[in-house]
């Protein structure tokens, strides 16, 4: 008896280990692999002006003019937006609407 206990045992955690869970979606519709991926959305998370020029704060890093970082580059800096060149594609990123609006 003992031994077709712990052989229900072994079988049991061998089946437990092998269980597909049911609240995961299909590995058919799983995510796609990270070469399919459309590169992550950056934010421009600031523009300061100074003395020395425009710069802009995108994901935390400041950048000038012709600067690159992290497969970006910057192309231009305008009062509200920032031209970047990455992966052959420009893009324009823009300032956030203000939560707060000044009062007229």
């Amino acid at each position: 008896m003992s031994r077709n206990l712990l052989l229900a045992l072994l079988l049991g955690s061998a089946l437990a280990q092998a269980a597909v869970d049911p609240t995961q979606p299909p590995a058919s519709l799983g995510p796609a692999s990270s070469a399919d991926e459309a590169p992550a959305a950056l934010v421009l998370q600031a523009i300061l002006r100074g003395a020395q020029g425009s710069r802009a704060v995108i994901d935390g890093h400041t950048l000038r003019v012709g600067e690159a970082r992290a497969g970006l580059r910057v192309l231009a800096i305008h009062p509200h937006s920032v031209l970047i060149e990455r992966q052959g594609q420009r893009e324009l990123l823009r300032l956030a609407e203000p939560v707060m609006k000044p009062s007229r």
